[in-house]
């Protein structure tokens, strides 16, 4: 633990996330992490049209909670038959979410066409780029890298990074999004080449999932000067900022009956906003009518795994709670303004706001029927990138003054005991080991 004192703490994340991730890809069974075979169909769905003879990804590969070897090996030696898996190229923009297990899966049909190897490749490469992916965006941001760290490798991530998901690259675009904001209130400018930047962070949050697009709306709360062909906005984008600081409770009152208004829009077939208002109460609430609150919603943000069977204690929760308070209040405060905190705390609730919202829309018709009185379907996974949006207002609460070697020491510490108690219930609930 001395050498905490000199590691950056990208190398760090490093170290831990091979260790952690690999260690998960090899112990967590296919299909026992939640829609693998369905992201697995996706993604195989974009080189290969489907057809009656297709090998069914969601039908073919067990999900059972008890692995039996002798049964999982022929998972490594099933074959699927390529004649039957003619060419297509359906590239759209929602292949940007897919892109590293596409290229293993692709790579592991060339190796062998064996539903293992093809899974394990597109497992290797999606853990691959999560790991380069938040090294590099750890070196980026200037605000925040052991927050981003550890949230990074609480048990949930490393699952998800250690198995075929679009949430690597989910992951991955909002902390960028993030990062290119922190950096933006450290220079305290806005050039060209940022524009440009904005214009590339949005089509990739569009790709993935829409809402996070509402993550660019942080941008106006950052206190900056264009530069560039973009100075002549100083002065009106100024005197509109003053204006509204002016008139802030005018704003925020138009900025509620303008959420009111789509609210409205999208829950006009659906029991309108007084049922809406109900079915958040019940969903977010009240665990007597959704008992996937404290659960699958609550504790799934930091590590509610498997196919949602696996729960981490209770206890290791708070501790990974209150060391995260600790990170964000050891943080630097200098960053950013009381509205900008302000509005990047509104985001987060607009973000679970959303997840929610949709699923009712979406899901919860299917499985609940219509006039459902809860929104089922959203997972605490969903929500765990939009953690470090509540950094702001909980380091400008406080202070906690606390050596980095310190820091580093108790979240690696923490890190490994999540990574321990999570491989004990893997290996215990899956394989039978410990029994």
């Amino acid at each position: 633990m001395n050498r905490i004192k000199q590691i950056k703490v990208e190398n760090l994340f490093f170290i831990l996330a091979t260790i952690f991730i690999f260690s998960f890809m090899f112990v967590f069974p296919i299909n026992r992490v939640p829609d693998e075979t369905n992201h697995a169909r996706m993604t195989w769905e974009t080189f290969h049209k489907p057809t009656d003879t297709s090998f069914k990804w969601m039908d073919e590969i067990p999900s059972n909670d008890k692995v039996k070897l002798a049964e999982y090996k022929q998972i490594f030696a099933q074959k699927i038959d390529m004649s039957k898996e003619p060419f297509q190229f359906g590239v759209s923009l929602k292949t940007i979410s897919f892109i590293p297990q596409l290229i293993g899966m692709t790579i592991g049909s060339w190796i062998s066409p064996t539903v293992g190897m093809i899974i394990y490749m597109g497992r290797i490469f999606n853990a691959l780029a999560y790991i380069l992916g938040i090294y590099f965006l750890i070196r980026y941001f200037k605000y925040g890298k052991t927050a981003l760290m550890f949230i990074s490798l609480l048990p949930i991530m490393v699952q998800q990074a250690s198995s075929l998901s679009y949430d690597v690259m989910n992951y991955l675009e909002v902390m960028l999004a993030l990062g290119f904001i922190t950096n933006l209130a450290y220079s305290k400018r806005f050039t060209n080449r940022n524009f440009i930047q904005v214009v590339g962070l949005a089509i990739l949050l569009l790709a993935t999932k829409p809402n996070n697009i509402l993550l660019l709306g942080l941008i106006p709360f950052v206190p900056f000067e264009f530069e560039g062909a973009l100075a002549f906005l100083n002065r009106p984008v100024q005197s509109v900022k003053t204006f509204i600081s002016k008139y802030k409770a005018v704003f925020y009152l138009l900025f509620v009956v303008g959420l009111v208004v789509v609210l409205q829009f999208l829950m006009k077939n659906q029991g309108g906003l007084r049922h809406y208002g109900e079915v958040l109460r019940n969903t977010l609430f009240n665990p007597e009518l959704n008992d996937n609150l404290n659960g699958i919603l609550s504790l799934g943000m930091f590590g509610y795994l498997g196919n949602l069977t696996l729960q981490m204690p209770l206890w290791l929760i708070f501790i990974d709670i209150v060391v995260l308070t600790i990170l964000f209040l050891s943080s630097k405060k200098d960053f950013f303004t009381k509205d900008f905190a302000n509005a990047s705390c509104i985001l987060f609730i607009l973000e679970v706001l959303a997840a929610v919202t949709v699923m009712y829309i979406a899901w919860t018709p299917i499985v609940l029927g219509q006039g459902a009185n809860i929104s089922v379907g959203a997972q605490g996974r969903y929500f765990t990138p939009f953690i470090i949006l509540l950094l702001p207002l909980i380091a400008n609460t406080a202070k906690v003054d606390l050596a980095r070697q310190k820091r580093l020491k108790i979240v690696a510490i923490t890190l490994i005991a999540n990574f321990l108690v999570a491989m004990y219930l893997i290996l215990f609930h899956y394989w039978g080991v410990f029994a």
